[in-house]
């Protein structure tokens, strides 16, 4: 996918948070902690304020005692690494970086963990919009029969990122992914909508229109990767909006006002639970690179969708290996199923 996804003008929140001197900046280390005196389940979490970064900081330890989980258990510590069991989902952090994994799939934090006073901090949103959605059951309802706008990336004009195996453009082969998906997902009851049949220019407020004029419990949009030079890694990638006050993963020289609210910041969380379950699914079925779940803002086609919405990238263009894979019909036969199964699983899961 190539630049172009502007940001709308929307909504802005004006959140005042509360001020406070706080501690000295603390020393970070990488010794193990000993074990800690925790609170009963129920008790105040203990918060600081942050090294830099507004907003507060919950200790990982205090946070899993006050829900009742089990303590977070150090598995290294250079970095310091801890893995946390959140009802039947296990997540693993990492001091000083974004990259989490939640059963093993890759989620991109707004902030990096910091190993602070023998303990391992997370920030209260990273709390609140990463770890809690996929705490507990699915929030993503459905109709009957379930209703999915696809939107096919690019078209007409707009030709997309192109393949350095072949030449052949990004709106091509999206295309076909979305025909095949609407395909399986169609001969199972689905009601399937694509924001274009044919190699056609559509606008990016049209997209959204559609999908809200046609009533759609979800909207998903396809495309495929692209970067300078062919020397990179590749894998697959899923987006979705970044929530209200965190930094999103991928801004491509963007502005990115992070207390923006958008319409699709409503869905926050289910959008969340669907790019988890779709991510998955493809990964399973390509054996791509997991290169996770992450956020941005400048998307225009989910700043305005009243639905749980997600863009995925379903390998990159630019390198090689991938770009012979993509043109390969049988490897988007691959990624139309890993779509449609994730798709069918949260329709047998979800209450309509």
């Amino acid at each position: 996918m190539r630049a172009g996804y502007g940001v709308r003008t929307a909504l802005l929140l004006v959140w005042v948070l509360a001020g406070c001197a706080g501690p000295p900046r603390p020393r970070f280390t990488t010794v193990s902690p000993p074990p800690l005196d925790v609170p009963p389940p129920g008790s105040e979490v203990s918060v600081v304020p942050p090294p830099s970064v507004p907003g507060s900081w919950i200790s990982l330890q205090r946070w899993a005692a006050g829900q009742g989980l089990p303590p977070p258990r150090i598995t290294s510590t250079n970095p310091v690494t801890c893995d946390l069991q959140v009802g039947s989902g296990l997540w693993r952090f990492r001091a000083g970086t974004t990259v989490a994994q939640w059963e093993g799939l890759q989620i991109r934090l707004g902030h990096a963990p910091q190993w602070q006073d023998q303990e391992l901090w997370l920030h209260e949103l990273d709390i609140a919009k990463q770890i809690e959605p996929l705490r507990g059951p699915t929030l993503i309802r459905l109709g009957r029969p379930p209703r999915v706008v696809l939107d096919p990336g690019h078209g007409g004009q707009n030709t997309g990122a192109r393949s350095v195996v072949d030449g052949r453009w990004e709106k091509e082969f999206t295309l076909d992914w979305a025909l095949r998906v609407a395909a399986l997902l169609s001969a199972q009851g689905w009601e399937v909508i694509l924001t274009r049949k044919t190699d056609m220019d559509v606008s990016l407020t049209e997209r959204v229109t559609l999908a809200e004029k046609s009533g759609a419990d979800l909207f998903l949009s396809l495309h495929f990767n692209s970067v300078n030079g062919t020397n990179h890694t590749g894998g697959l990638e899923t987006y979705c909006l970044t929530p209200t006050g965190l930094p999103s993963t991928l801004t491509r020289e963007f502005d990115d006002p992070v207390m923006m609210v958008h319409p699709n910041n409503a869905h926050d969380a289910a959008n969340l639970q669907l790019a988890v379950r779709l991510h998955r699914a493809l990964l399973e079925e390509t054996g791509l690179a997991d290169r996770g779940v992450r956020r941005a803002r400048f998307m225009t086609v989910l700043q305005g969708q009243n639905r749980p919405a997600v863009l995925l990238e379903g390998g990159y263009l630019s390198h090689p290996e991938e770009a012979r894979r993509i043109a390969d019909p049988q490897f988007r036969q691959r990624l139309a199923e890993g779509v449609a199964r994730a798709l069918m699983s949260l329709a047998a899961e979800s209450q309509f």
